[in-house]
């Protein structure tokens, strides 16, 4: 029976977890002592609040690499993180100094896993987020994107930087963001009926992606490997992969076939410009 229990919300707060550790830590709690709610196998017996529990020992000295993996580890939906993230922590500070140099090392390879993982939905939210413009309004844009992991707070501030000058708002399942041109917003997750499936612009993004796609480098594997087909509804130049893939043999053809042309324009060596 664990003797203490603790919540973190929200569950991928570094702040929130990075607390609640030191408390158990400084009470000299051991990892089966302390009940992290939502894990799978969460206690059903009352326990009282870990933030109760008497200090022991002063805190211990952890490396700061630690708090790095948490900080992205924190972020997956795994609801075993947290309890995984302590057991490591709590290791550390009993003696095992070099802990996180050990990769073989079970807790350690399994977080590692958990922040990659969220390494990559971070990177997927970046290059898939399409935003549509909001009928009614001016420079307001709206997207739909649903992330493996909880991803959200920790991507939003690369698209304020990204598309600082417009309003916009990302929403997902689990969380919304919005940035009025100055700050950031959060607030609850949303239906996919509440962002728009089309706006004026999708032809030209389309148009575009066409006329930059090179047949010549398809690989259809790796392509699905770095955009999984559970994207493509949300892309609007997922509507022409099929063709693309399909006629990508004779486009390349037709490129090997046709005759060299001539540059238009010549460049002349730097030292001949005027």
């Amino acid at each position: 029976m664990s003797l203490y229990r603790v919540r973190i919300d929200p569950p991928w707060d570094l702040a929130a977890w990075r607390a609640a550790a030191r408390t158990g830590l400084r009470a000299d709690l051991r990892p089966e002592d302390i009940d992290w709610d939502g894990d799978a196998q969460a206690s059903l017996l009352a326990a009282p609040d870990l933030a109760t529990a008497e200090p022991l020992r002063p805190t211990p000295q952890v490396p700061s690499a630690l708090f790095e993996l948490a900080d992205a580890a924190l972020c997956h939906s795994d609801p075993q993180r947290h309890a995984l993230l302590y057991r490591i922590v709590w290791r550390i500070a009993q003696g095992e100094k070099h802990l996180l140099a050990r990769l073989t090392d079970a807790d350690v390879r399994r977080a590692s896993e958990l922040a990659k993982a969220v390494g990559r939905d971070t990177h997927k939210m970046k290059a898939f987020v399409r935003f549509r413009e909001i009928p009614g309004e001016t420079d307001a844009f709206i997207a739909w994107f649903e992330p493996a992991h909880h991803i959200v707070d920790r991507v939003a501030p690369f698209f304020a930087r990204r598309f600082a000058g417009m309003r916009w708002a990302i929403l997902t399942p689990y969380r919304s963001v919005a940035w009025n041109g100055s700050a950031l917003g959060f607030g609850p997750g949303a239906q996919r009926d509440d962002a728009p499936d089309d706006d004026a612009h999708e032809d030209l993004w389309r148009t575009y992606y066409a006329h930059i796609f090179n047949p010549a480098r398809l690989n259809p594997r790796m392509m699905r490997q770095e955009m999984p087909q559970k994207y493509w509804k949300h892309l609007p130049e997922a509507q022409l992969l099929p063709d693309l893939i399909r006629t990508a043999g004779e486009r390349v053809r037709d490129m090997q076939d046709r005759e060299a042309q001539a540059p238009r324009r010549k460049i002349r060596p730097r030292g001949e410009r005027s």
